[in-house]
């Protein structure tokens, strides 16, 4: 899909992340699957987490965990979904796929949805306005997730169910270490947003 994002986009995190999941292709990207494999909404999603040590066995070993998701745009609340519990390491909410979540209506037909937040501490709420870098909350493992990290897609609507998936291009980031512009970064690199 040729498509330019038009929301001036930051990573919705500080500091250095790992991008577990990014780009269209299904190599790089498990979000990206065929019509008949499921809905289309999630397709250019990204999945950002800290890296691991591999000797994580509870949820507080993850660096990831609790750290402040931002809102990679301005924009206006419009759904809050709070109240799920952090699950287990191990396990999946397939129940509550996203777990506790945040929608943003940047007001140009694009939607931005973040997913998993921790347990509570989801800090905005619907009708709010927001500016980029705000704190929505905090990094954690609710819903349908393997380990703490972030889901971020664009789409086009405001509906999970029925919205079609949007690339997101990141406006000025680094990625492993280079300046890169209108970005779309995939699986295995590292991520920030410039300090300037």
């Amino acid at each position: 899909m040729e498509y330019k994002t038009k929301t001036n986009l930051i990573l919705p995190f500080k500091g250095i992340w790992l991008v577990s999941n990014g780009g269209r292709t299904k190599e790089t990207n498990s979000h990206n699957r065929t019509p008949d494999m499921g809905p289309q909404n999630q397709l250019y999603a990204y999945d950002f987490r800290m890296e691991n040590s591999e000797k994580e066995k509870i949820l507080t070993d993850y660096l990831v965990f609790g750290k402040e998701v931002l809102a990679p745009g301005s924009g206006v609340v419009i759904q809050v979904i709070d109240g799920s519990i952090d699950i287990e390491i191990g396990e999946r909410d397939r129940s509550v796929g996203v777990g506790n979540a945040v929608i943003i209506d940047h007001q140009n037909g694009e939607y931005s949805l973040l997913c998993h937040f921790k347990h509570n501490s989801i800090k905005v709420r619907v009708g709010d306005k927001l500016g980029q870098g705000d704190v929505l909350g905090l990094c954690g493992n609710t819903g349908n997730t393997t380990q703490p990290h972030i889901h971020f897609n664009l789409q086009d609507g405001p509906y999970m169910h029925k919205s079609q998936a949007l690339p997101a291009q990141f406006a000025k980031i680094i990625v492993d270490g280079q300046g890169k512009t209108c970005f779309e970064p995939i699986r295995g690199q590292h991520v920030s947003n410039p300090t300037v």
